[in-house]
């Protein structure tokens, strides 16, 4: 078959899909929905992890105090961990 991705920030639909054989699931909030990690784990779709600081619409806020790259590096290394 083809492969198909799907970008979705929703466990339910991201469930479907999984339940459907999606190859990929993309979602913009980086996975933060920890009762979902059991199910993503017994899947073999891979998975895209996007950094995000917050739900809802965009906007142009400060960026945190210290180092920007600092802060991503942390979100990437802690969103990793619990996805492994």
């Amino acid at each position: 078959g083809i492969p198909v991705s799907l970008d979705s920030y929703q466990p339910a639909t991201q469930a479907y899909a999984l339940s459907r054989g999606v190859a990929y699931l993309n979602d913009i909030r980086g996975f933060p929905d920890a009762a979902f990690y059991p199910q993503l784990a017994k899947s073999s779709a891979k998975l895209v992890v996007m950094h995000s600081v917050q739900d809802g619409q965009a906007d142009r806020r400060e960026a945190p105090a210290g180092d920007i790259m600092d802060h991503i590096a942390a979100f990437f290394d802690a969103r990793i961990a619990a996805l492994t």
